[in-house]
């Protein structure tokens, strides 16, 4: 007998599988309490620091990497933007673990996935990181 697609998780795509990391990110996901209450807080204090964080990418203080974390390109700026940078890189990486179990996948394919639509919604004048490394304004 053949295993239905739509029922088997490891048949599903990364981009099917990762869907709940949008709907986890937006609060619409049931989650058990106590973690639904950690990443609530979370996504509050990530929208805190948008406002904080736009300035940076504007100027081009930060970009986002391949991995779906800001990065630092502006060691000038460092002591203004690096704590910044610090704490909304610790609760990326706490939301891409929370999707990682959801999803039966790794943090880091999580991550990678939202570089991708990171860099899909940026807008222009955003500092990106191709998949080899390198750098690029979007335009």
């Amino acid at each position: 007998m053949k295993a239905n697609p739509a029922t088997n998780p490891r048949s599903r795509s990364i981009p099917t599988r990762l869907l709940p990391l949008l709907i986890a990110c937006l609060g619409l996901a049931p989650l058990p309490t106590a973690r639904a209450q950690d990443l609530a807080a979370i996504k509050q204090r990530m929208a805190q620091r948008v406002l904080d964080i736009a300035p940076l990418k504007t100027d081009k203080t930060v970009g986002e990497n391949r991995d779906g974390f800001l990065e630092l390109l502006r060691q000038e700026h460092a002591n203004q933007a690096q704590p910044l940078v610090d704490a909304e890189n610790a609760d990326r990486r706490q939301v891409y673990r929370a999707v990682a179990e959801r999803t039966q996948t790794t943090a880091d394919t999580v991550g990678k996935e939202r570089a991708r639509q990171i860099a899909e919604s940026s807008a222009p004048g955003v500092m990106l990181q191709r998949e080899d490394g390198t750098w690029y304004e979007k335009r």
